[in-house]
């Protein structure tokens, strides 16, 4: 059993049951004793039944029958019964227990129904009529344990079975709501810290989670939590951002400076590394510009409308681009796509997300080898596979490759001109657009990257 709520309620609803059913079944037991007061019922119905056959007896076949029928009784179901006529003598050729003499005679003098006294068996005695209008005194002494009302037979036909069922009902019915007021708060946290977890800064319990104890205490720590790592965040992302508007003024005059030092200094002792400045300040404005696409991406806010474009036709000319890029390594990327497919979204940023993804691609195939781009349609979803022909990547590298600034050592370093934010880019940008973006290493060799956009209803 995996789920809390689960065993919660199934360890109460036990508990319960058991405790409830001892108490039911003790009881059981002890009313077997037949408290005088406690089984008056019972023993009027043995009266009315066993009295019945003893006078249809003795008035049809005398007092021996009457013996006969007392001793099959006594048999049967550990009764005794006593027979006397209207003055009280006993109708029995045997010899009759005093104490029964002594009810009838109670019953006698009292006219009423007489039980015995305190410390005496259990039983009545009490005037009965017969259908001929004569009168007649009934004693019984009942035993401690009738035969007839065995455990077993009283929980699956009598009483005790539906009492059983009741409180099975109405002991689930108390355990649910117990497990559920239990685990409910814990399943609100629960979800709260799957969404902070997919990147859901925001989200926060408040007041869901009600009460004053432990639960309540960690849902006001992790809200707590939450908006402290929120505003870190938060810092962290304008600061990302200032410094990348800073940096992009000076980057534009030493950009100045380089023209103006080649157009009054024609060393060519100075050509080297004069184009050594201007290439790596044309990486660090390029690096810079990533940046800010990523910060605008993160504030998701800040996108275009969604609107309907040809996807098809979008991926057709990135190709093209890719195509003129590979053809320096003599690669090159081959395009299959159906004829048409118009999707709803931001063709700006799915083009870059496309773009970054394909550029990757052609960046670390092999030489003399092919990229291949998919686009498949079906009725719920659009995927675009992008393979490449290169070494791939470590198994344990494939989860970090869409984090900003992460690169594999082995290929993505920055002799490759990589910054690593490139394919962090493509990941906001399909998330944006509900998607997801993953990456697994072809058993043939190469990487693949495949998107998968939902189809807007």
């Amino acid at each position: 059993m995996r789920s809390l709520f689960l065993k919660i309620f199934l360890y109460f609803l036990l508990i319960l049951f058991l405790v409830s059913t001892a108490v039911i079944v003790l009881t059981y037991f002890r009313d077997q004793e037949f408290p005088p007061l406690a089984h008056q019922d019972f023993a009027q119905k043995a009266m009315t039944e066993y009295g019945r056959k003893a006078i249809e007896a003795f008035e049809n076949d005398g007092i021996e029958e009457v013996d006969k029928l007392t001793q099959k009784i006594f048999i049967h179901s550990g009764v005794h019964l006593l027979l006397s006529d209207s003055h009280g003598q006993p109708l029995s050729a045997r010899r009759v227990p005093r104490r029964m003499q002594h009810m009838t005679q109670r019953a006698l003098e009292t006219g009423e129904v007489v039980f015995p006294m305190a410390g005496s068996r259990n039983g009545l005695a009490s005037a009965v009529q017969s259908a001929s209008g004569q009168t007649y005194f009934i004693a019984l002494s009942l035993p401690d344990q009738p035969p007839s009302r065995d455990l077993v037979k009283g929980i699956t036909h009598g009483f005790l079975g539906w009492r059983l069922l009741v409180l099975l009902a109405i002991t689930a019915g108390v355990c649910y709501f117990l497990a559920r007021s239990l685990t409910s708060p814990i399943s609100r946290l629960r979800q709260a810290t799957r969404k902070f977890a997919a990147g859901d800064l925001s989200v926060r319990i408040g007041n869901r989670v009600r009460g004053k104890n432990e639960i309540s205490g960690l849902a006001h720590d992790f809200d707590e939590m939450a908006g402290k790592i929120e505003a870190l965040v938060d810092t962290q992302k304008n600061l990302l951002r200032d410094i990348s508007h800073e940096l992009r003024s000076p980057l534009t005059r030493l950009g100045i400076a380089l023209e103006l030092a080649r157009q009054q200094d024609h060393d060519m002792a100075l050509a080297k590394p004069l184009n050594r400045i201007e290439l790596e300040s044309e990486r660090m404005n390029t690096m810079i510009g990533q940046l800010l696409n990523l910060t605008r991406l993160e504030n998701s806010a800040n996108h275009e409308p969604f609107q309907n474009f040809d996807l098809q036709g979008l991926l057709a000319d990135l190709v093209a681009d890719a195509n003129y890029e590979a053809k320096a390594r003599h690669c090159k990327v081959t395009y299959e796509a159906p004829d048409a497919v118009v999707y709803c979204g931001s063709q700006t940023l799915l083009a870059q997300a496309l773009e970054n993804v394909i550029r990757n691609a052609v960046k670390y195939t092999a030489d003399s080898s092919a990229v291949s781009v998919d686009l498949i349609e079906t009725a719920e979803q659009i995927i675009i596979r992008v393979a490449d022909q290169g070494s791939g990547v470590p198994e344990e590298a494939l989860g970090k490759l869409f984090e900003p600034f992460y690169r594999v050592a082995a290929a993505r370093d920055r002799q490759s001109g990589g910054t690593g934010i490139g394919l962090a880019i493509a990941e906001r940008a399909i998330k944006l657009h509900s998607g997801n973006i993953s990456a697994i290493n072809l058993p043939t060799g190469g990487l693949l990257i495949e998107i998968n956009l939902p189809v807007k209803k």
